[in-house]
């Protein structure tokens, strides 16, 4: 009967040294990662650009789309496109865009749709940047864009 108390006891022990250990391991994974509820990860730029309420544009090339997904949602990223193409996709995408005050790239696009409105699907708060690649004979396009529902 001893050494069945005994044995008892030793699992009990067992079980509560790796439990603590791996709870222990758990605390100091958390505490040391950048992303500890993996909320960030690499997307499709369309899946993006659906959330900002547009479509990627046409000859659309080296795309780059991060999604973070914590308390609520957004995206951002980078792209590369016909310089040539830019107004007439902006136009279109984000018809109600206002241009940025003070704006980074040599042109801007902001876009603030209202939470509370039924309409309002996807993102609240739409920032585009686009600037110009290659001086004046340049072709290409950076656009840079965040949307988020704050």
């Amino acid at each position: 009967m001893r050494k069945l108390l005994w044995g008892l006891w030793g699992l009990c022990l067992v079980f509560s040294v790796v439990a603590v250990g791996w709870f222990v391991w758990g605390l100091i994974t958390f505490a040391s990662s950048d992303d500890p509820f993996n909320t960030a990860g690499e997307v499709d730029c369309g899946e993006a650009m659906r959330f900002a309420g547009a479509s990627m544009p046409e000859g659309a090339t080296e795309e780059d789309c991060t999604s973070y997904s914590w308390m609520d949602q957004s995206y951002d990223g980078t792209f590369r496109m016909p310089r040539s193409a830019v107004r007439g996709w902006l136009a279109t995408s984000f018809p109600g865009a206002e241009r940025a005050a003070s704006c980074d790239g040599d042109v801007c696009a902001i876009v603030r749709n209202d939470p509370d409105d039924e309409n309002t699907t996807g993102a609240y708060d739409v920032d585009v940047s686009v600037r110009y690649e290659g001086g004046s004979a340049g072709n290409t396009a950076l656009v840079t864009f965040d949307a988020s529902t704050y």
